[in-house]
């Protein structure tokens, strides 16, 4: 199999055209010119696995940046509210430096809640891609378990565990 046909293979297993690319390019099909097909799915299947721990790493980033975001936005409320008070209880002159103050926060707050509302979106996009990765690679295993060769399956199925956790 050549590298159109083993990127036609992929593609019709629901990778896109760019991912089979990518997974594929560690197999030189330039000084291999037949390649078979369970090396190209081994191949692929070892390419997605990676992706996947690469994402999810990337996924727990993000989901702490949106958890330090909350905190923050958190603690301008308690200051707003602190200042709140104090503009209450003080003279014309402080008043205003509070006021100012106030509106400093408040203007970082919604910055802040932009920026949260993009990091989520961002996290719900990377679990949705981890989750595609996870379901593509459970297709290849499913495909490469309906080999004959009983050694094949085994490492199969026990690295299927691992992945899927």
């Amino acid at each position: 199999m050549n590298k159109k046909e083993a990127i036609e293979l992929l593609n019709n297993e629901g990778w896109t055209k760019a991912d089979a690319k990518r997974a594929l390019s560690a197999i030189d099909f330039q000084t291999n010119f037949d390649v078979e097909e369970i090396i190209i799915l081994r191949t692929a299947s070892q390419f997605a696995g990676a992706e996947l721990l690469n994402r999810q790493r990337l996924q727990a980033a993000q989901r702490g940046l949106v958890t330090r975001r909350n905190r923050e936005i958190q603690q301008y409320i308690v200051e707003i509210e602190e200042l709140t008070r104090k503009i209450s209880n003080s003279n014309g002159k402080e008043t205003v430096e509070l006021n100012k103050q106030i509106v400093e926060l408040k203007t970082k707050i919604g910055k802040l809640i932009e920026t949260n509302d993009s990091l989520k979106k961002d996290n719900k996009n990377l679990k949705n891609i981890v989750d595609e990765i996870r379901f593509k690679i459970t297709v290849e295993f499913k495909h490469l378990l309906q080999l004959q060769d009983g050694d094949i399956k085994k490492g199969l199925v026990r690295l299927l565990k691992s992945t899927l956790g």
